[in-house]
């Protein structure tokens, strides 16, 4: 009787599964066997001929929920993601994919649209029955492929709107130009993929550490692909195998015009790369025809930072503009590691801190108090609320509970009420206002304002003394490497606070208030 019933089963089963599969492929082909075959989908059935990094992309994206593809210029990272869109849109039953790129909307109709578009025309047999229209193709109500365009104007909440509330069995969200999405899109994609089978494909070239598809990457969230014209056939060979993608003759005169050869006894370090072998000896022209010498093997230096997103489909060590750079950043969170394994996260016996109390000026920001022994940096004490009153008393609260030599508070907008309460409290406190006149100068020029002075005394802090060392505070890292900085009539000017906001989607509370501790009132009062 069991052998009865379990033949029975099965064959519901078998009959079930054929009628799935049969509606599945009503009016197509049958590419399920391809599910796992991302690859053979794209070659065998598109036709194509893929590199080996984009074959390590399409595979990740089969692989793992988030994939991010790090590319460097004209590897083939769209013309991919539109093989990798097709290949879950014909491969799955019940399955929807979204397709988005940094706005204007013409980036997602010309470049990944573009793709898609050419082998729906390109492959009219394998679409026999779909639908297909501007930046849509679709099998039914529940099965289809669709451009979903990004606001530039209007709120967040609308952008995060756009991107959430979408369920599938199936579904997968592929977004170009990651880098410059802004974060509630990010967020509303999160909030779909928390059940069934989905996946997240985020491409872009890696031209600066900021926005969420950087943290993605920094806090191990994505597998990382990385897209190197190095490992370009084109590049490989020399010869033209893939048109109109990078080419070895561009590669060389980018070297040539944006590295140099590391000179004797000079170390290599995180700006540098060794030539590949395949490269050695190999001459290009430049734009004004003339010829540059061979190549020599060997480590270079990339001194523009260009190279390392547009060749390498790397983050680079540090824009020319930079102010501070990332192996800073390292080193000084390193050696606050070091010490904390031997001391604790006591600060150093008999050393007195200067605060820096950042205040919140609207109700997204926060109020930060930094304490600085010296080099030595304590984890960064952060709350919410824009009440003058109730952040001085907190400030208060924080200073009195430490050795602390004196306090700097900022003193724009709502914070100028705070360092007055601090006072009575019996506190040092003193009013800062950035926008004011400098009271230093560096060998560059003249500051713009207060504000550049502190955040270069920052700067020079991390770059010079061996002795600075940051506590391990993802947020305050980020950013301390988001500004630049630029010279104009002999005035040194670090990039406006606004500006930050809109590259970090935050306000720099963390590191402005680190900053603040780098005035120094006895400078201007020395009886303080």
């Amino acid at each position: 009787m069991r052998a009865i019933i379990d033949r029975t089963r099965d064959q519901l089963f078998d009959e079930l599964f054929a009628k799935l599969n049969n509606e599945f492929n009503e009016g197509g082909q049958d590419f399920m066997q391809y599910q796992d075959n991302p690859v053979g989908f794209a070659e065998e059935v598109l036709g194509e001929t893929l590199t080996d990094d984009v074959k390590e992309m399409m595979e990740s994206v089969r692989d793992n929920q988030i994939t991010v593809a790090q590319s460097a210029n004209a590897t083939g990272k769209t013309h991919a993601a539109g093989r990798v869109a097709i290949w879950w849109y014909k491969v799955f039953e019940s399955c929807q994919v979204f397709t988005a790129a940094a706005p204007p909307e013409n980036n997602l109709k010309k470049l990944l649209w573009g793709e898609i578009g050419s082998i729906v025309e390109n492959h009219q047999e394998i679409f026999d029955g779909d639908e297909a229209k501007s930046l849509h193709v679709a099998k039914g109500a529940n099965n289809f492929l669709t451009g979903v365009s990004i606001p530039s104007s209007g709120t967040a909440a609308t952008r995060e709107a756009k991107f959430s509330g979408k369920h599938s069995p199936n579904l997968l969200f592929i977004l170009d130009e990651g880098d410059a999405i802004p974060d509630e899109v990010y967020k509303g994609i999160e909030s779909c993929m928390s059940g069934g089978h989905a996946r997240l494909l985020v491409m872009f070239n890696p031209r600066a550490e900021q926005g969420e598809a950087y943290r993605m990457v920094r806090d191990g969230r994505a597998n990382v692909v990385s897209l190197s014209a190095f490992n370009h056939p084109n590049v490989l060979t020399g010869e033209d195998k893939i048109p109109g993608a990078v080419t070895r003759e561009v590669t060389v005169r980018r070297i040539n015009q944006w590295c140099r050869p590391l000179v004797e006894k000079e170390k290599s370090d995180s700006n540098c790369f060794k030539l590949p072998s395949f490269l050695v000896g190999k001459t290009a022209i430049d734009q004004a025809g003339r010829q540059y010498s061979p190549l020599s093997a060997g480590w270079y230096k990339i001194t523009e930072p260009a190279f390392s997103y547009m060749v390498l489909g790397k983050y680079p060590a540090q824009a020319s503009t930079a102010l501070i750079s990332r192996e800073w950043l390292n080193n000084a969170r390193s050696r606050w590691d070091s010490y904390v394994a031997q001391h604790g996260e006591a600060p150093p016996q008999g050393s007195c801190a200067i605060m820096g109390q950042d205040v919140g000026e609207f109700g997204t920001d926060a109020n930060v108090s930094c304490f600085r022994y010296g080099g030595f940096v304590e984890r960064l004490v952060a709350w919410g609320g824009v009440d003058t009153l109730i952040t001085a008393n907190r400030a208060t609260d924080e200073f009195k509970s430490r050795n602390v030599r004196f306090c700097n508070v900022d003193a724009t907008g709502v914070g100028s009420g705070v360092s007055p309460v601090m006072k009575s409290n019996g506190c040092r406190a003193n009013a800062v206002k950035v926008a004011a006149t400098p009271t230093e100068r560096t060998e560059l020029g003249d500051f713009r304002n207060l504000r550049s002075q502190l955040w270069w005394a920052c700067r020079e802090w991390l770059r010079l003394d061996t002795g600075s060392m940051l506590p391990p505070d993802n947020d305050l890292l980020e950013e301390l490497a988001a500004p630049t900085y630029e010279v104009r009539n002999g005035k040194v000017e670090v990039m406006q606070k606004q500006t930050m906001r809109e590259l970090l989607k935050r306000s720099p509370d963390r590191a402005d208030a680190l900053c603040l501790t780098f005035y120094q009132p006895e400078l201007l009062f020395p009886n303080l």
